[in-house]
């Protein structure tokens, strides 16, 4: 009885775990090195809290072009980044 109960517990999770994951927009580590610059993060850096989205060359979307200047981000397109749909 005990096995019984154990294995139907443990079948959701392995349905959960055998789907394929989900696609990313994150990009290669080397692009993301060519997008970002080290030297311009700055974390103590002050932008207004305005949400005005933008999508940077990584595939992350900053909230404003201030902040997404703060972490570095040299090149973004206004608007959020595309998002896949999750099934």
């Amino acid at each position: 009885m005990k096995n019984f109960l154990f294995a139907v517990a443990f079948m959701p999770l392995l349905a959960v775990c055998s789907q394929p994951p989900a696609a990313s927009t994150a990009t290669t580590p080397a692009a993301t090195a060519a997008c970002i610059d080290s030297t311009k993060i700055d974390p103590a850096g002050i932008c207004t809290m305005q949400y005005d989205p933008v999508c940077g060359c990584n595939g992350k979307t900053y909230s404003n072009d201030c902040v997404a200047s703060n972490a570095g981000v040299l090149t973004y397109t206004k608007g959020e980044c595309p998002t896949t749909p999750k099934n």
